[in-house]
């Protein structure tokens, strides 16, 4: 049958993905998630479809998948990514309220999201809406998968790792005629991994060591619970604010999606959580605190910071990537801060200590040309990027494809 791909969203920038993807017998979207900017920015409608096929539970990929189950969609992920997904529902309509934005869908959508999930597993093949399709780790965030249709000898990856974290294990490349895949990372690599985490265990054993505090910003959904686990067997006190503390949670419920599952049942139960705010000052007096948010517009860490920013003995160490016009973003550019969400506040010198680390969960630029050439396609669909033109030396050896978004792509 012939089949086409048509992007939504996320196709010539980094977030708010939605693909559909159309055949003779019905059409399926992947993922459907929103840009949490100010205001946060939407993907273009999604038509009706036979399902939503969701490659994992972060915001720019499954903020409005909840909208489209209030239609009685099926939607399949994984189950460790159906339960996330909640929980990131559910903020994502407490931010709406704080922030005075309009709800991106009404709250019985959450309900309908869980009714209409229909969780399977990597390896099974499923059918939906006339394709044939099954599942395989990406390597990304627990639970993260990338689509295969081997029917049509395509494969859709959401989001990949090629490397091994503390909570995942790395992607495997499978062989397909049509790849299309992440370019978050385009004319960009990363340094090693294992040496960037020992650097900042040294980092935060010199500050503590000496007398100061390290707060580690980190987005609650994968990075606060992998910096639990390399903090670990320093010694110190360390608390977990923020949401982070509940996908913490809900990760220990879905052992099998986690790389050491003992290894992180360990480091949570070697954790103090910041259950009500009361308790923030005695998770002041520990030595780390990791806490949302991970870019610093808003959340816990602002508190922190607020306390800190005249120490010089202390630090405030980012572990993420900072998107401009973020507070992280002004950090890391002018050494200043905001420490309030508006982002009319006035601006602070910090005093304290500030580095970045690069434990990004997305393959480097390097990573994903080794991945697409041990797929061995012939055509690469490059979405989910912002500078994608940075691979044409690299992959002209294929028929290379930088869709925008709204334009239909033929697949076979």
């Amino acid at each position: 049958m012939s089949v086409s791909l048509t992007y939504l969203g996320g196709a010539s920038e980094v977030g708010r993905v939605g693909a559909l993807l159309e055949g003779s017998e019905g059409r399926l979207l992947m993922d459907y998630g929103l840009q949490p900017d100010d205001p946060p920015r939407y993907p273009l409608p999604a038509p009706d479809v036979d399902a939503l096929l969701l490659t994992h539970a972060h915001l720019d990929h499954c903020g409005l998948v909840p909208d489209i189950a209030s239609r009685g969609t099926p939607i399949v992920s994984t189950p460790v990514t159906g339960a996330l997904a909640e929980r990131m529902a559910q903020d994502t309509l407490r931010v709406s309220e704080i922030e005075n934005y309009p709800r991106p869908f009404h709250p019985t959508a959450i309900g309908d999201l869980n009714r209409n999930l229909q969780t399977s597993k990597p390896g099974k093949v499923e059918y939906r809406g006339g394709f044939e399709f099954k599942m395989h780790n990406a390597g990304h965030i627990p639970g993260a998968v990338m689509f295969d249709f081997p029917q049509q000898e395509f494969l859709f990856t959401g989001d990949i790792h090629t490397v091994d974290t503390q909570l995942t294990r790395a992607v495997k490349p499978k062989p397909c005629k049509t790849l299309a895949i992440e370019s978050t990372y385009g004319g960009r690599d990363h340094p090693d991994r294992k040496a960037v985490e020992s650097e900042l265990v040294d980092s935060i054993e010199d500050v503590v060591n000496s007398g100061g505090k390290v707060v580690l910003p980190s987005f609650g959904l994968g990075r606060s619970q992998e910096l639990l686990m390399i903090v670990r067997d320093l010694g110190f006190e360390v608390w977990l604010d923020g949401m982070g503390r509940d996908i913490a949670r809900i990760l220990q419920k879905y052992p099998g999606s986690i790389r050491d599952a003992k290894s992180m049942n360990r480091a949570f139960r070697e954790t103090n959580f910041v259950k009500y705010s009361r308790q923030r000052d005695a998770a002041f007096n520990g030595d780390i605190i990791v806490t949302t948010s991970g870019m610093l517009n808003g959340g816990p860490v602002l508190h922190y910071l607020s306390k800190l920013r005249k120490d010089p003995s202390s630090a405030v160490f980012l572990t993420g990537y900072q998107v401009s016009g973020t507070n992280g973003h002004l950090l890391q550019e002018t050494g200043k801060i905001r420490l309030d969400r508006d982002t009319n506040s006035p601006i602070f010198d910090l005093q304290c200590q500030s580095r970045s680390f690069d434990l990004s969960g997305h393959a480097g630029h390097s990573q994903i040309v080794d991945f697409i050439n041990k797929c061995s396609p012939e055509k690469v669909i490059l979405y989910h990027g912002d500078n994608r033109e940075a691979f044409a030396e690299d992959l002209s050896d294929y028929d290379l494809i930088l869709p925008i978004e709204n334009e239909s792509i033929k697949i076979d």
